[in-house]
């Protein structure tokens, strides 16, 4: 079997496994070493969708189409990328190509009928197409910029209101009174001049009035809208203009409409505010006081609970915590509200990660985001799991059980499976990561399979654990010496030989080393090829953009022979120019 096929054996076992990210690797590897089959681009194509990288999910897809344009599934791929970057015509016209080649392929069909279903609720969805206008993406824009409102300008949920209420005004003073994210947005459209004219350009004009009532002007709807955001103020406006431009007011009454009033709390709301400020103060237990007499008044305010929950949390009654919530979820079942549920879920799982029942916790903030995509559960979602991550694998280490893998690795390299040996030198390591022999076992493994990269990345970190490791020394300037980094080569050589002067095999590899870079190993071709190579390595990068390099080599193409005499008489320079001569960047003779 080919060690391409062996590396897509091991992907394909690893997507089965959910392990995307190690499976996108192993076709990585597989496609490095036979990059025109087709089916290995297709099958990182879904590792990449299961990862929700659809961008490189679309590349590979293309890539797999043009390599066999009759493989049928490679348009399935494509259709899925498509569909979830959202570009639904496209996707519809990937999925109708691959079933002019497979008329009955089921998943073909299926995506065919998502994506149409998709595209024609984005027709039919009136904020869709608002959002589609340059002048509301314009205006999100300016949200997203503004650090009032940066914090949730992107979320989809909030997208979603600001085209609803560009396609449906009527709805906006209703918005205005239950989500603060509408109210914060006008603060900062209000004190936009651009965005003001944006809103107000798309919002006049739309609004349906009853039979026989004038529309009104532009000019009066925009302070209508401005009116409903800011009313306190221009009350108080009002109120100083009636004492000093009276006739003013009277002639421009048709203008400006008279302000609201301040709309009364309710008992409930009272309690539920002075609960709040004790909170704020850690007086606790008079909190859950006034939430509890919230509560007597208005038992079917879910958030309440919300609020009780969050006192628990604060006095480490975790149990009195998930009750309280428990009892604001039932409230839910009768009167749903997918924000308050998402609020209510996301302090659950807060509880859970206190307790730390780190899966529960995850669970629950996963739910949580169902309801509604709340940018700072998202953070706390992505910290757990990477605490969860870096806990399991702490508690993975265990160093009896990483030498029996080591031991088996050996197995595996003595008998040729290759593969099969980096994989179990990638649990030695997990069990236990500070030994430098597993990095240098697996480095082995790599470079029997000409994975030179890899296999050095491994050996540096060996020396970064042991310096003195000199084995190391010499595997990590094998590779550079067949990568044809000479210079590379060289110095690894060198520091080796500082630490084991009589190594015979570091002497004959340096030996080798000068001989190749004296003969400029390697065809025209080859050469030229290292010469690019070199020019990608920082070091070399560094060498070039030194001022006395630049002014020695344009001085060598005029007169040599002063070149050689600085180089001679300046030993630092006379050592980076035997550094771009070693790299293969300058020819000798």
């Amino acid at each position: 079997m080919s060690t391409a096929q062996q590396f897509k054996d091991l992907g394909n076992q690893a997507f089965k496994e959910n392990k995307f990210e190690e499976a996108a690797k192993f076709y990585s590897q597989a496609i490095e070493l036979n990059p025109n089959d087709h089916i290995l681009y297709s099958n990182r194509s879904g590792a990449y969708a299961s990862l929700s990288k659809y961008e490189d999910a679309l590349t590979d897809a293309e890539k797999c189409i043009s390599l066999n344009p009759n493989f049928a599934k490679g348009y399935q791929r494509k259709g899925l990328a498509l569909h979830y970057l959202g570009d639904f015509e496209k996707a519809i016209d990937a999925y109708q190509q691959g079933l002019a080649k497979d008329p009955t392929n089921a998943l073909l069909q299926d995506g065919l009928k998502a994506a149409q279903t998709e595209l024609q609720g984005t027709k039919n969805n009136p904020f869709a197409s608002a959002l589609k206008n340059p002048n509301i993406i314009k205006l999100l824009g300016i949200l997203q910029k503004d650090p009032r409102t940066s914090a949730f300008a992107s979320d989809p949920t909030f997208m979603q209101l600001i085209g609803l209420m560009i396609a449906q005004p009527q709805m906006a003073s209703q918005f205005m009174q239950t989500d603060p994210r509408i109210q914060a947005a006008l603060s900062v459209i209000m004190e936009n001049p651009e965005a003001q004219q944006i809103f107000f350009s798309e919002f006049a004009g739309k609004v349906k009035k009853p039979d026989g009532e004038k529309k009104d002007h532009p000019q009066q709807h925009s302070q209508k809208m401005e009116e409903e955001h800011t009313h306190a103020q221009h009350e108080q406006e009002h109120q100083q203009h009636q004492h000093t431009h009276s006739e003013q007011s009277s002639q421009k009454q048709h203008h400006q409409p008279p302000p609201k009033q301040q709309p009364q709390l309710e008992e409930w709301e009272i309690q539920k505010n002075l609960g709040n400020d004790e909170y704020k103060n850690k007086n606790f237990e008079k909190a859950l006081q006034y939430y509890d007499a919230a509560l007597q008044l208005n038992k079917d305010e879910a958030l309440l609970y919300n609020n009780k929950a969050a006192v628990f949390i604060e006095q480490k009654k975790y149990d009195e915590a998930l009750e309280a919530i428990e009892e604001g979820l039932k409230v839910l079942e009768v009167h749903s509200s997918f924000q308050k549920k998402a609020k209510l879920l996301a302090r659950k799982a807060k509880v859970y990660s206190l307790q730390n029942k780190f899966n529960e916790a995850i669970q629950f903030y996963e739910k949580s985001l169902v309801e509604d995509h709340v940018q700072s559960v998202k953070d706390e979602l992505r910290k757990l799991q990477k605490l969860q991550k870096d806990l399991e694998a702490q508690n993975y280490i265990n160093p009896e059980l990483g030498e029996e893998a080591n031991t088996k690795g050996g197995e595996a390299f003595k008998s040729g499976k290759f593969p099969e040996a980096i994989q179990f030198y990638n649990d030695a390591i997990k069990r236990n990561p500070k030994e430098p022999k597993y990095y240098c076992n697996r480095a082995t493994a790599y470079m029997k399979l000409m994975e030179f990269p890899n296999a050095v990345s491994d050996l540096e970190k060996c020396l970064s654990l042991d310096p003195k490791y000199v084995k190391a020394y010499v595997k990590k300037a094998n590779c550079h010496f067949v990568m044809k980094e000479f210079h590379k080569a060289k110095t690894v050589y060198e520091n080796g030989l500082e630490l084991d002067p009589n190594n015979v095999e570091m002497q004959q590899g340096l030996e080798k080393v000068r001989f190749s870079i004296l003969q400029g190993s390697g065809s025209e071709e080859e050469q030229q090829q290292r010469a690019k190579r070199a020019m990608q390595d920082p070091e070399i990068q560094q060498i070039l953009r030194e001022p006395e390099v630049i002014n020695l080599l344009n001085d060598m193409k005029e007169h040599p022979q002063d070149g050689l005499k600085a180089i001679k008489q300046n030993p630092s320079l006379a050592a980076k120019i035997e550094k771009l001569i070693e790299a293969g960047v300058l020819k000798t003779g």
